[in-house]
């Protein structure tokens, strides 16, 4: 009899004659250098020509297009031999998403018995978690919204706001630094601090004329899965709405506060909070448009038994803009730079290092959508990742950059942060590309793309792409990022038919490829600086 444990030999003999055959033809892993040397600018540009085609129509989170570019994906990370890193053993992590627009005429906004007119005195920000709103709440000023005693500041010291509507300035004290100012005076940073109070809604003041410019009449956001939402914490204030200054300061008038002096004392950094002592109601009805996307996930696993466990998630964003309003009868918007050349990048990377031995810890490529939304789909999976295990790291590329203007250096952001510092000093030594400080600090390009949303879990990031200064002494790199981005950026013109500097690719790939294979492999423990900005706001988590 033949046991349930043990196959037949007649059984045994095809797959020992088939173990041995796989053996003979399987490669032996290829080396570091073979695999820098390896990185092929023939796959790269049939990944980034297939993914920013026309028939992808701009890959619109939510439409064909989008949908036919991760499919895309999914099949060359198959058959590069990454496994399914989605949700139960797929390749994709689905995300349900809302478009919320206010419901014409429905809004109104009444303070201490007045109603204030709608689009001259008022605006109302769309909510994504309810159909309506009908609320009735005291008024508050708290000057920011900023509580950050580690900078010596909080607005929210001394003042009760929970259940109540809170009244505030856009902006954050002019003593605070750059990185400092652009994090604390973000509506998602407040609104987090004001939810955690237990405040009812906030009304932005802002400076500048009219009611702010008025937000978006449409606001898009993900909805939480179905017992996710106590790990996801409050998702949105009951209300949020704009007053134009105008507005602000009578109210501040009527209890004897001078809207002027208050904001001296703030901007020096002297917070001024009070009560308003009158109650307002505000009253609105949304109008929900669902629809569905995905980010696409594929692992390379790995062979640590102690670091396995660990992930480095390697992302770039697949979405783009979609069909639009033409541009010399082109409405297209392609995003072959932005992020047809990332997307494409993370399937050139996978080409070489699995071909390597396999990695100490595991490496998950993460092909995100809604990024030109808000980050959407980083900010879903970094709150609820598809990987077992920990996500100890994130590298990002948002844009190879070296394809307008080769270059020999190498811009990090997010150096100064975390030890990745090492992973790019020993990359950066490797390729013979040094790195130059940020050369526009002030944009904080660091909180702008999709590693901004794994830094707000606390996790460590990096964002590695080419510098300034051109190879060729005759070109003008800065000068000519400078020219893409009025001509190209967010422009049907961001297509296939632009100059690309292959060489430019190429060096950036590689100082990329080597800043992956360190952390995944060559790095201890992963960690922030506990002097960063952003470990102090974020790196408790």
């Amino acid at each position: 009899m033949i046991s349930r444990r043990m196959p037949a030999v007649a059984t045994l003999a095809p797959l020992f004659v088939a173990a041995l055959s796989s053996c003979a033809t399987e490669p032996p892993p290829i080396s570091l250098d073979d695999a820098a040397d390896s990185l092929s600018m023939d796959a790269y540009l049939a990944h980034q020509t297939a993914i920013s085609s026309d028939a992808m129509q701009g890959r619109r989170p939510g439409t064909a297009g989008y949908d036919s570019a991760a499919a895309y994906v999914i099949r060359e990370a198959e058959a590069l031999g990454l496994v399914p890193g989605g949700v139960d053993e797929s390749w994709v992590q689905p995300i349900l998403f809302r478009r919320a627009t206010l419901e014409p005429g429905s809004a109104s906004f009444t303070v201490a018995g007045r109603a204030l007119e709608y689009g001259a005195d008022v605006t109302i920000v769309p909510r994504v978690t309810a159909t309506s709103v009908d609320l009735r709440a005291p008024l508050v000023f708290g000057g920011f919204g900023i509580s950050m005693p580690t900078l010596g500041y909080d607005d929210l010291d001394g003042i009760d706001v929970e259940g109540k509507l809170v009244v505030v300035v856009s902006g954050a004290p002019d003593g605070f630094g750059s990185l400092e100012r652009t994090v604390l005076s973000s509506g998602a940073s407040r609104d987090s601090q004001l939810r955690a109070r237990g405040a009812a809604g906030v009304v932005v003041i802002r400076t500048g004329g009219g009611p702010g410019g008025l937000p978006p009449r449409t606001r898009t956001h993900y909805v939480v899965p179905e017992g996710m939402t106590e790990r996801a914490g409050g998702e949105e204030l009951a209300a949020s709405l704009t007053v134009s200054t105008e507005v602000a300061s009578a109210w501040m008038a009527s209890v004897g506060q001078d809207f002027d002096s208050v904001m001296a004392s703030i901007r020096s950094g002297t917070p001024r909070s009070f009560d308003l002592d009158m109650e307002a109601e505000v009253r609105a009805r949304f109008v929900h448009d669902p629809f569905e996307s995905a980010n696409v996930a594929a692992l390379l696993p790995g062979s640590d038994p102690d670091l396995r466990d660990e992930h480095l998630v390697l992302t770039a964003h697949l979405d783009h803009l979609g069909v639009g309003i033409p541009v010399g009868g082109d409405s297209i918007y392609n995003g072959t730079l932005d992020n047809a050349s990332g997307s494409a990048a993370l399937l050139t990377l996978a080409s070489v290092l699995t071909r390597m031995e396999a990695p100490r810890r595991s490496i998950l490529f993460l092909w995100v959508t809604a990024e030109e939304s808000g980050l959407l789909g980083s900010e879903y999976f970094a709150r609820f990742p598809t990987v077992d295990g920990r996500v100890v790291a994130n590298q990002n590329i948002d844009g190879v950059m070296g394809m307008i203007t080769a270059t020999s250096d190498m811009l990090a952001f997010g150096y100064e942060h975390s030890n990745l510092s090492e992973a790019v000093d020993v990359a950066v030594a490797r390729s013979g590309t040094p790195v130059s400080p940020d050369p526009t600090p002030d944009q904080n390009l660091f909180i702008r793309s999709d590693q901004y949303a794994f830094v707000r879990q606390g996790i460590p990031a990096i964002w590695v792409q080419s510098a300034r200064s051109a190879v060729d002494p005759t070109r003008d790199a800065q000068g000519e990022l400078n020219a893409w981005i009025a001509e190209r950026y967010h422009r049907p013109t961001d297509d296939l038919a632009q100059p690309m500097d292959l060489d430019g690719v190429m060096t950036e790939l590689r100082t990329v490829f080597h800043v992956t294979h360190h952390i995944a492999n060559e790095m201890g423990e992963i960690r922030w600086d506990e002097e960063s900005f952003l470990y102090q706001r974020f790196g408790g988590r």
